[in-house]
């Protein structure tokens, strides 16, 4: 459900981090973490004394949270939009037939 289309209740009772995976995936786009948490003060009808007080608990949270990526560009995004690439060392042994098709299989998800 869309942010704009939740009460202010029912806001204030996610945490930062559900409604910076809210705010991303409507955003469409990675963001900088000021940006997430003015978005989220905005909503949340925080004081610039607020903002203050609370953007540091904010940054500790996105990094402890799986569901998000820090980027090369200083940005936040859906760690669902990016995919891990996968290194084979020629160095290493040869993979078996089955390795081969789990490896490629992990590639497809």
């Amino acid at each position: 459900m869309e942010l704009k289309n939740r009460s202010k209740e029912e806001l204030e009772l996610l945490s930062f981090t559900d409604l910076t995976e809210i705010i991303l995936k409507e955003n469409g786009k990675p963001m900088n973490t000021p940006t997430i948490f003015k978005t989220i003060c905005e909503i949340l009808e925080y004081s610039d004394s607020e903002y203050s007080d609370k953007i540091g608990e904010f940054y500790t949270s996105l990094t402890t949270d799986k569901r998000f990526v820090f980027l090369d560009t200083a940005e936040w995004d859906l760690k669902d939009n990016h995919s891990i690439p996968l290194v084979i060392d020629e160095d290493e042994e040869e993979l078996d037939e089955e390795d081969r098709n789990e490896i490629l299989e992990l590639m497809d998800e």
